[in-house]
């Protein structure tokens, strides 16, 4: 898995890190890109003593190339590993077709909503299922649910259907009826398209329900969604999630995320609108 960090970028330079698990990440090419369009292009080979002092690789992880991109554009750059998926976004990033990723979800009205979710439960307006799936979805910004369950009256399992199990969500979510899209996706940057635009449709739920026969791994900066404080850049935990047959990962689109897909495979993406009555 890939992980690391823009710090900085202008028209017409970009700096930052990266770093890969597997350990082969020095004199790597890395590319710079706004949209599908290749702005630029570097190498990783320059010496982060903070990183190796964080016991990050061997510090040799740093990069600095040249790019060229209008002004405007430089918040939707994000960058790449020649020959990966994996995608690497700014903490506030403006991607695809310059639409802004809808804003934060403000920490004060966070605590109001789960306040309020924990009152509900008490009273008995909603069911045990509904106040853990948007505890944990508001809390950290992405939710796992186990599509494999055993039928109580013969022990037997069925598998529930992602596309029933997605609209049952998106449904406690929005609080009304909904109408479901699918597509699929084949890397990261079909994933950060597809946020990009959601984030632009007015009355699209904040959300992406994402399942695969392929194995593909999601990797979420939990807590990313919430605001921190004025000029705070957010800050979130790291979790990876495997997408397979027997489960559905819900994220909120406000949370960074970077998807890996096995070459050849791909994921379905579900997303909700209120459906018109």
């Amino acid at each position: 898995m890939i992980r690391g960090s823009i710090e900085s970028v202008t028209s017409d330079a970009i700096q930052g890190w990266i770093f890969s698990e597997d350990g082969r990440i020095r004199e790597r090419t890395i590319l710079a890109f706004r949209g599908d369009v290749c702005i630029g292009a570097g190498t990783v080979n320059m010496f982060r003593a903070d990183l190796a002092d964080a016991g990050i690789g061997d510090g040799q992880l740093g990069f600095r190339f040249p790019i060229s991109v209008d002004p405007s554009e430089a918040g939707a750059v994000y960058v790449k590993l020649e020959g990966s998926d994996a995608v690497i976004l700014q903490s506030s990033a403006l991607i695809g077709t310059s639409a802004k990723v809808e804003s934060r979800l403000d920490r004060t009205e966070m605590r109001k909503r789960l306040a309020e979710l924990k009152w509900a439960l008490k009273h008995g307006r909603i069911p045990q299922s509904d106040f853990d799936f948007l505890r944990i979805l508001w809390s950290f910004g992405a939710y796992e649910r186990g599509l494999a369950r055993r039928v109580p009256t013969d022990g037997s399992m069925v598998m529930d259907k992602p596309l029933t199990v997605a609209e049952q969500l998106m449904e406690s979510y929005v609080g009304l009826e909904v109408q479901i899209s699918q597509i699929e996706i084949t890397d990261g940057a079909e994933l950060q398209a597809e946020i990009a635009r959601l984030a632009a449709l007015p009355d699209a739920a904040p959300l992406l329900a994402l399942h695969s026969a392929d194995r593909a791994r999601l990797r979420v900066m939990e807590g990313t969604h919430v605001s921190g404080t004025a000029g705070e850049t957010p800050q979130g935990t790291l979790a990876d999630y495997t997408l397979t047959p027997e489960n559905l990962v819900m994220i909120d689109i406000r949370a960074s995320t970077e998807l890996a897909v096995p070459t050849g495979g791909r994921v379905i993406a579900l997303s909700a609108v209120p459906a018109v009555s």
